[in-house]
């Protein structure tokens, strides 16, 4: 097998390891995403199992929530693209993005970077049931890339693994400029699929691609100038520790205090005839039961421990939560949604002004996925990734009151009808040209049918 770098051996084998240490650093996010965070990974099954059902009533998935505080605001509208008249949307760029699912499937991508710190999009030829190139969202557990050290968002080499359960086999794809390698290798007996010592893999075959392109793209959130990515909560993995102990801890210490402890102070030992009493049968813990303590005998039960210093502790934490990862707090604690509508807006810029930045990045990642998809249906105009543009709902919501008044104010003002009724009103370019014609038919209507005559009153 040739190792020498740059060939397909050597691109494997550094794939393998990176894939590894990627699929480390997404379990540890996943855990957080899934609430099961902190469980020992020495402890056996049985610890293991009974630290899930504890945690499983102590969580408040609050990773979850800031995820999907910014998730819900990525919606993509459309695409322009280089071709003459698609100012308001080019619709070859939507058939393709609809025939892939994307309008639901682009989630799936979104959630993966902003909870695991990096999403996948693989782009296959044109599938001729759709007429359309294939693009699938794919998982950080099975794909990697490699990237080129100039241009950070180009992907000189990429690599796919996965577990085919049906074929019983583990199956690897790596993608090199212009070129796909299958690779396979039996099940081991171990449950990882990932095999991170080349030589367990065998080449199967090659596939030439139309183009000399690696045709995945990353979906990297908050990137860094070395190229790692980070999880949307990641930096704060800290205080969300702290108010799961916290949770924790205050659910115990109402389990133990449902069983206080309880002494006797000042009882014999030994009854007349000399037998040491056994209290266990006379303090039998049943409702029905009846004690009867000897003379001068006092029993003492423990005090109730206060909750609400646990609980007032919990909500700080959350606030902190709140502010570093500038999520507004009525996402986090119901109740403070009743606060001051100035206080709400400005919670709410935040969480747009982070929405925006993550809009940025991902767009640049959708354009090189809608720029491959071009390539390998072989239209080279609309391929030109320079002139390629994500369009993006706000990420800023008003409610129908509001958008309404303002479209009419912009209206008074000369804005452009198709400007605000994608700006104000935040319509998409394919209800807008869909209101556009039938808006045309009801002027053509008019126009037809003229003025009406004015019946008089009272028949005059």
């Amino acid at each position: 097998m040739d190792t020498t770098p740059g060939s397909a051996a050597w691109w494997l084998a550094h794939l393998l390891k990176k894939l590894a240490h990627q699929r480390t650093h997404a379990k540890k996010l996943e855990e957080y995403l899934d609430g099961c965070n902190g469980i020992p990974t020495t402890a056996d099954k049985a610890v293991q199992q009974s630290y899930r059902r504890l945690m499983s009533m102590a969580r408040t998935n609050f990773a979850e929530l800031v995820v999907e505080a910014v998730r819900e605001r990525m919606a993509p509208a459309g695409f322009r693209t280089g071709a003459g008249g698609d100012e308001n949307g080019d619709a070859e760029a939507w058939r393709i993005w609809q025939a892939n699912s994307l309008d639901a499937d682009s989630a799936l991508v979104h959630r993966a970077s902003l909870g695991l710190a990096n999403g996948y999009v693989i782009v296959g030829p044109v599938d001729p049931e759709t007429n359309a190139p294939v693009i699938t969202p794919e998982s950080p557990f099975e794909v990697v890339t490699a990237h080129d050290p100039v241009r950070k968002r180009k992907t000189v080499a990429a690599l796919k693994v996965y577990r085919d359960d049906v074929a019983n086999v583990d199956r690897a794809y790596l993608y090199l400029p212009g070129a796909v390698y299958r690779l396979g290798r039996p099940v081991a007996a171990e449950t990882e699929t990932l095999a991170t010592d080349a030589a367990a893999w065998q080449f199967v075959d090659a596939q030439v691609l139309p183009e000399q392109v690696v045709p995945v793209v990353r979906f990297a959130n908050r990137a860094k100038l070395d190229g790692t990515a980070v999880g949307e909560f990641e930096p704060h993995l800290a205080i969300l520790d702290r108010i799961n102990f916290t949770i924790l801890s205050r659910l115990e210490i109402a389990t133990l205090q449902a069983f206080r402890q309880r002494a006797l102070k000042g009882g014999p030992t030994h009854d007349e005839a000399g037998n040491e009493i056994n209290y266990d049968d006379i303090f039998a813990s049943d409702p029905g039961a009846l004690w009867h303590l000897p003379a001068g005998a006092d029993l003492w039960e423990s005090g109730v421990v206060d909750l609400g210093p646990i609980r007032s502790a919990v909500r700080d934490d959350v606030q902190d939560l709140a502010a570093v990862t500038r999520t507004p707090l009525f996402y986090l604690t119901p109740d403070s949604a009743n606060g001051s509508a100035e206080g709400a807006s400005l919670a709410r810029e935040g969480l747009v002004f982070k929405t925006t930045d993550r809009l940025v990045q991902a767009g640049e990642s959708w354009e090189r996925v809608m720029a491959l998809a071009f390539l390998f249906a072989g239209d080279h105009e609309r391929a030109q990734l320079p002139d390629l543009e994500v369009m993006w709902t706000s990420p800023e919501r008003f409610s129908l009151a509001e958008r309404y008044d303002a479209a009419s104010k912009a209206q008074g003002a000369g804005v452009p009808w198709r400007e605000v009724m994608a700006d104000v009103l935040q319509f998409s370019p394919q209800v807008i040209d869909r209101m556009e014609s039938e808006r045309s038919a009801d002027i053509l209507q008019a126009f037809a049918l003229g003025p009406q005559p004015v019946t008089p009153p009272n028949g005059a």
